[in-house]
């Protein structure tokens, strides 16, 4: 029975001391030396959270892409637009017992 609740607790223990991660995101590549601005662009992209606690999460739905999600929408925003300068990202994130939702808000001029 000590063997069987051991094991259970480190089960418990590696399942709450793992995360979720992504790769590195370039929101706003080196532009080309000659483009076009076409105007603000904004995209949203959320992930929700369950078993969520302010420092950790235990399972997480649309977090690894979440980044990519919103500068993709961004711009796709604007017509004809294959880019983004003057980027900045903006996260809000909101907590209902234990489920959490983050989004994340890319803005920045879209640029052809």
């Amino acid at each position: 029975m000590r063997v069987l609740a051991t094991r259970g607790f480190l089960s418990l223990a590696l399942a709450a001391s793992s995360a979720c991660s992504s790769g590195w995101v370039d929101l706003s590549p080196v532009p080309p030396a000659s483009y076009a601005n076409l105007g603000p662009a904004e995209g949203e992209a959320c992930a929700t959270y369950l078993l969520a606690l302010p420092w950790h999460q235990l399972f997480a739905f649309g977090a690894s892409d979440r980044l990519v999600r919103a500068r993709d929408a961004a711009i796709a925003s604007v017509p004809g637009a294959t880019g983004l300068v003057d980027v900045t990202l903006q996260e809000r994130w909101a907590y209902w017992g234990l489920f959490s939702r983050r989004c994340a808000v890319v803005r920045g001029d879209a640029i052809r």
